[in-house]
């Protein structure tokens, strides 16, 4: 990820981000939030915008939410989903209709 993010943040950052969160760094210590200057390299690795990092900073470190009042979760994928073409689009959302029957919608693991 730190290659692939035009080394944005470190090797240790992102390890420690994926295996322990924004809040849980080892010995109890946060995962500091990427600085502006980060946002570029970050933006490439997941394929979107410099504004859609900020806002998925601003709701994984500040649990800030956009106007929209949209999850974390559906800030990182709203720009592969405006992204596909119309027939794709409608073949994602029968997917998720029909993974969601039965389940807590607040439930995400």
């Amino acid at each position: 990820m730190s290659v692939n993010s035009d080394r944005a943040r470190s090797h240790g950052w992102w390890r420690n981000l994926v295996e322990h969160g924004a809040w849980g760094g080892p010995g109890a210590t946060r995962v500091g939030p990427p600085d502006r200057e980060a946002l570029p390299g970050i933006a490439a690795l997941f394929g979107t915008s410099e504004e859609q990092v900020a806002k998925m900073v601003a709701a994984d470190w500040y649990d800030v939410e956009g106007d929209g009042q949209l999850s974390p979760w559906t800030l990182r994928l709203a720009p592969v989903l405006e992204r596909l073409s119309e027939s794709d689009a409608e073949l994602v959302e029968t997917l998720v209709r029909r993974l969601d029957k039965g389940h807590d919608a607040g439930d995400r693991n």
